[in-house]
């Protein structure tokens, strides 16, 4: 379980993360392979890992133009549409990993834990989606009467997402360890 979440935890910095210089250098694709990976890894233990694997590996060939495309360099047109279905997808991938890490802080009966992941995900989906419906409106009216609005979010959104990542690290490490000698008489 520890290999699968690292791989988790790679693939969504991965996706969070854009170095752009010439191509993506952290290209999602990698970061969607490696949340895939890491699913299906799972699929024993936790059967609906598989779908949020499904959708990581939809996200490795919608995502794969990003690597060549500088999306914050383009505005309007199809490449505002692509990186708009970028953040659905990540959002949609990152609903079906919250599942996923529900089910092993439940197993793991760390209730410190199971508050934590339950208050991050809904911070973290009510916030995703007031960015995407932020975006939805943001067409029709003026920049400025939303600037603030617009950076609140986009700041809530980045805390968010970094809060993800601490929460996949901080789940990996409470994993229980087994121990590799049996001392027992």
């Amino acid at each position: 379980m520890d290999k699968a979440l690292r791989y988790m935890f790679w693939g969504y910095l991965f996706i969070f993360f854009r170095v752009h210089i010439g191509f993506d250098w952290l290209a999602d694709p990698v970061g969607y392979y490696l949340i895939y990976s890491g699913c299906f890894m799972l699929i024993d233990k936790y059967p609906h890992a598989k779908k949020a694997g499904i959708v990581a590996g939809l996200g490795i060939v919608i995502s794969f133009p990003a690597i060549f495309v500088n999306l914050s360099a383009h505005y309007l047109g199809i490449w505002e549409v692509y990186s708009l279905a970028l953040l659905v997808l990540k959002l949609i991938v990152a609903y079906f990993l919250f599942a996923v890490l529900k089910s092993i802080v439940n197993d793991y009966a760390n209730q410190a834990l199971i508050n934590q992941t339950k208050s991050v995900y809904t911070f973290y989906i009510a916030i995703h989606l007031s960015v995407l419906m932020l975006m939805s409106f943001s067409m029709n009216i003026a920049e400025d009467q939303w600037i603030t609005l617009t950076f609140m979010l986009t700041m809530g959104a980045l805390v968010m997402d970094i809060m993800f990542l601490l929460l996949l690290a901080a789940i990996r490490q409470a994993q229980p360890r087994q121990t590799a000698h049996d001392y027992s008489v």
